[in-house]
């Protein structure tokens, strides 16, 4: 689906369903390609002739957030989060200052919003394209924090998990899976904060001080969104070493306590074997309280082991 946007020379916004001559009809044109087909796609070449690269980059190949510098455009790619799978999407941007075609296969939420702020914008506003290219980049900045907050409530709230009936191999799985998702979300953050850094540092944009003031409310976010997925990640890591480390106590104390009671056995099962072995020539064995005197002395075999295994503290 192609729609077009545009702003006359009176600051007027019109919409359209296809691209104008922007050089008769308008002071900028916004063109946004949403879950475009192979027909639409022929407009990146045959009506704005942007290059093969950045056309490549767009259509076939799954890329990070970058901005490349062409002839007479800028090619930036965007990812956004899908609200409900959590993954990544690209949003393609192709902008100078008189055009901007934003390039995305799947619908865009931060898109739209920014495309209804256009629609309900006041006659006697200006805005350029690259504000508005910071305002869709703003929109997706911002709703990663849902995702963020959510992930870092659910490491807070295993804190509560030690008084619930759970295993400790539920809240271990549980602790794996979340490290997943923070792992998910880290790797569309960080290059994202990555991307908006070297633009703010950058020359290529040469931006105004309205427009750097804009940069630094989007880098302050991805600066705080960051912090707050690696302390997620330290949490979860020492979650999942504390229960790691539980697991390995409570199994130590389980070979301990095994390993007392077969020492314990050994000398008595040493008595007993002695005295099966059926030899004819055996004093004890027709001895009138041979019977009682081994039973006294694995008695006291018995109870002098675990004195001492006691006095140890190994019991």
């Amino acid at each position: 689906m192609i729609r077009t946007l545009y702003v006359d020379e009176a600051n007027v916004v019109h919409t359209c369903d296809h691209p104008i001559d922007i050089d008769i009809n308008a002071k900028f044109m916004w063109v946004d390609m949403s879950i475009p087909t192979v027909e639409e796609n022929l407009l990146l070449s045959q009506y704005f002739h942007f290059h093969p690269l950045s056309i490549e980059d767009a259509i076939s190949v799954k890329q990070r957030p970058k901005y490349k510098e062409y002839e007479d455009y800028l090619f930036f790619v965007f990812h956004a989060i899908d609200l409900k799978t959590m993954k990544p999407e690209e949003i393609d941007i192709f902008i100078n200052d008189r055009m901007m075609v934003t390039y995305h296969k799947e619908s865009s939420e931060e898109v739209d919003k920014v495309w209804n702020f256009m629609l309900n914008k006041k006659v006697s506003e200006k805005i350029t394209t690259r504000e508005i290219m910071y305002r869709i980049l703003d929109a997706i900045v911002d709703n990663y924090f849902p995702f963020v907050y959510d992930l870092e409530e659910k490491v807070f709230s295993f804190e509560d998990r030690h008084s619930v009936n759970i295993s400790t191999e539920e809240l271990i799985d549980e602790t794996f899976e979340l490290r997943e998702d923070l792992l998910l979300i880290r790797r569309t953050v960080l290059p994202m904060k990555d991307l908006v850094y070297r633009l703010l540092e950058g020359r290529i944009l040469l931006l105004s001080k309205k427009q750097k003031i804009f940069l630094h409310h989007i880098n302050d976010h991805l600066i705080r969104q960051a912090e707050m997925i690696e302390s997620s990640r330290e949490m979860t890591s020492d979650i999942r070493d504390n229960y790691i480390s539980l697991n390995s106590f409570k199994m130590n104390n389980i070979m301990k306590i095994l390993t007392i009671y077969s020492v314990i056995f050994m000398p008595l099962t040493l008595i007993a074997g002695i005295y099966g072995m059926n030899f004819d020539v055996m004093p004890e064995l027709h001895y009138k309280y041979g019977y009682l005197i081994v039973w006294i002395v694995m008695i006291a075999i018995t109870l002098g082991m675990i004195g001492y295994f006691r006095k140890k503290h190994w019991f």
